[in-house]
């Protein structure tokens, strides 16, 4: 640690960096799912406005997630996505008699938008539908978006206007990526994606050539718009899910083109697994990326942090994988001060260290909790 008093922002790079910090900083990935979780707990208003909220002109945006950013102060800050301009302007949401509805200024149609059943502000259930067969059905449904249209949609503006009013003092982890094999999902379904690195590989490296292009050019989007980092969440590249071999070739170089790309645009990589990475640290850290950020053990594998920090040593920074249900949600206090206080000594073999959940904060997870570990790891 050293004396000098560092903002967020100057704290996360030291960290990411190697250099020292002025105290142990504190966050948890994937917040822009935590703001909209606890939309109501964060800004008093009701749950539902939080479909407004993402519908709102920039400026409008920016001051409630300042609100937010108040109440659970986290050290990286992961703006929303935004919808098209085009279609924030059109979109008005209302309630009446408990139901959520959306209105379309341009058709005049009204329709109720569907409540999620998981506890979280929406539901997600990944695509097993195959829809391309081959290089022919590929290139019929994949066009690529150039960086300035992109830009020109008005999808960036929340980051924007974020990185404008935040941007000096806070650091921005802009958006990021999922693995090129989670981006295959939508043409050929999940399971179908993996019984095809055995029985068509071709197809599953063609498809990820092109994909990788068109991540290049949002990644030029977002160092148009700026801020600090991307992540890239390394979805099916788990040890749980693929041998290292298939690691090695259907993942592996994809991550390596995608991080020296956010590196050209000036900006920090964070890579996160939420699935097993004891077999494949090696491979992890030879992508160049800044940061890595584990699950908690869980699903018959074990990410042990002390085990981890000392295989990659000082060649990247390791974010801390604190239990989200067993400790944070569930567990005493006692028990988070003793979780953070083992993660932060296990970690002092790494380059640099950043206390972070190993997965999202869960729907059921009280404001207080999410100070307290705040507060907790910043006084270690």
């Amino acid at each position: 640690m050293q004396g000098t008093s560092l903002n967020s922002k100057e704290r996360i790079h030291a960290a990411l960096e190697g250099r020292p910090v002025d105290r142990m900083p504190a966050t948890v990935l994937y917040n822009q799912l935590y703001h909209l979780d606890h939309f109501a707990e964060l800004t008093g208003k009701p749950a539902w406005q939080r479909h407004a909220w993402n519908h709102a002109a920039p400026d409008e945006h920016v001051a409630v997630l300042k609100q937010m950013i108040a109440q659970a102060p986290f050290e990286i800050i992961q703006p929303q996505g935004a919808s098209t301009r085009e279609m924030r302007e059109r979109t008005v949401f209302f309630e009446k008699e408990g139901t959520v509805f959306r209105r379309d200024l341009k058709t005049d149609t009204i329709t109720p938008v569907s409540a999620s059943s998981a506890g979280h502000a929406s539901d997600y259930a990944a695509n097993e539908a195959q829809t391309v067969f081959g290089v022919r059905d590929f290139n019929a449904r994949f066009q690529l978006a150039k960086a300035e249209r992109i830009l020109e949609d008005g999808s960036l503006d929340y980051i924007h206007a974020a990185v404008q009013t935040l941007g000096k003092d806070h650091f921005i982890c802009s958006g990021g990526f999922v693995s090129i094999l989670w981006d295959c999902i939508p043409y050929v379904g999940q399971t179908n994606m993996l019984t095809m690195l055995i029985d068509n590989p071709e197809l599953i490296e063609y498809m990820g050539r092109k994909l990788l292009d068109q991540n290049i050019e949002k990644i030029r989007a977002f160092g148009d718009v700026g801020g600090d980092a991307l992540y890239i969440d390394d979805a099916m590249g788990y040890s749980d899910v693929i041998s290292v071999a298939h690691y090695e070739r259907f993942s592996l170089p994809y991550l390596k083109a995608m991080v020296q790309e956010i590196h050209r645009q000036g900006m920090k990589v964070i890579l996160i697994y939420f699935g097993g990475v004891a077999d494949r640290l090696e491979q992890i850290v030879s992508t160049g990326a800044d940061g890595l950020s584990v699950e908690t053990t869980m699903k018959n594998y074990v990410n042990d942090i002390h085990d981890i920090s000392r295989k990659i040593g000082g060649r990247i920074a390791l974010f801390g994988n604190i239990d989200p249900v067993g400790i944070l949600q569930n567990g005493s206090d006692a028990q988070l001060k003793a979780e953070i206080h083992r993660q932060a000594q296990a970690a002092k073999t790494a380059r640099g260290f950043i206390m972070c959940t190993g997965s999202p904060i869960t729907p059921t997870t009280p404001l207080a909790r999410v100070r307290l570990f705040i507060d907790l790891s910043q006084h270690i």
